[in-house]
C-alpha cells in the first residue's frame, strides 16, 4: 500500500489517505506520459493534463518565432542558385574589406557563399551587400511587428492562432 497526503509515502502520515497499488501505478504511468498528479477536493491523487498559463503560451510562440528569424525560412539567399546566408557580422566585415580593396585600387573581389566562391567587380558586391543588408532590416522589422502584435494578444486562443510566417520579403536571388 501506499498512502498519499500531497505526495507518496511509503507510511502513513497525519491526515494522508490510503491508495491502492494499482492506482498508485496508475498515476505514475500517466505522470510519465505527461499528464499531472494533482489532489482531487476529496484529498485524492488524480491524473490531470497540465494546461499552460497564458504567458507560458506567448512564451512558446514568442520562442517559435525568433527559431523562425533565425532559420532559412528567413534568412538565406542565392548568388547563382547557390542558396546560404551572411550574417551580421560576416557582412560588415566584407563591406569593411572591399572598401579596403576599392581604396587600394582593386576592381574585383570574393564573396563566398557556403564553400563557393563568387568572384564579382567590387560594384556589384557592394551593390549586393547593400541589398542583403535592407532586406535583413526588412525582416528584422516583420519580426519586431510580430512581437509587438503577440504581446498584445490576451486570450490563449488568440496567440495560438497568431501567423507570425507573415509579412516577410520574399528571398534575394543574384546572379554573380
Amino acid at each position: 500500500m501506499k498512502y498519499w497526503k500531497q505526495g507518496f509515502y511509503e507510511e502513513p502520515i497525519d491526515g494522508s489517505v490510503e491508495i491502492a497499488e494499482e492506482h498508485y501505478q496508475e498515476l505514475l504511468a500517466g505522470q510519465s506520459a505527461g499528464l499531472l498528479i494533482v489532489e482531487s477536493k476529496a484529498g485524492i491523487p488524480i491524473l490531470q493534463e497540465y494546461k499552460p498559463t497564458l504567458e507560458e503560451i506567448r512564451n512558446q510562440k514568442l520562442g517559435s518565432l525568433r527559431e523562425y528569424d533565425v532559420s532559412e525560412s528567413v534568412n538565406q539567399l542565392s548568388i547563382d542558385n547557390v542558396s546560404g546566408w551572411l550574417s551580421k557580422s560576416i557582412r560588415v566585415g566584407l563591406m569593411n574589406s572591399i572598401s579596403i580593396e576599392r581604396k587600394a585600387g582593386r576592381s574585383e573581389t570574393s564573396i563566398w557563399l557556403g564553400d563557393t566562391q563568387f568572384i564579382l567587380s567590387i560594384e556589384k558586391a557592394i551593390n549586393m551587400l547593400q541589398e542583403i543588408e535592407l532586406y535583413a532590416l526588412a525582416c528584422y522589422n516583420v519580426t519586431q511587428r510580430h512581437i509587438n502584435s503577440i504581446n498584445q494578444l490576451y486570450t490563449k486562443e488568440e496567440i495560438e492562432a497568431y501567423n507570425f510566417k507573415t509579412g516577410y520579403p520574399g528571398k534575394l536571388s543574384f546572379t554573380g
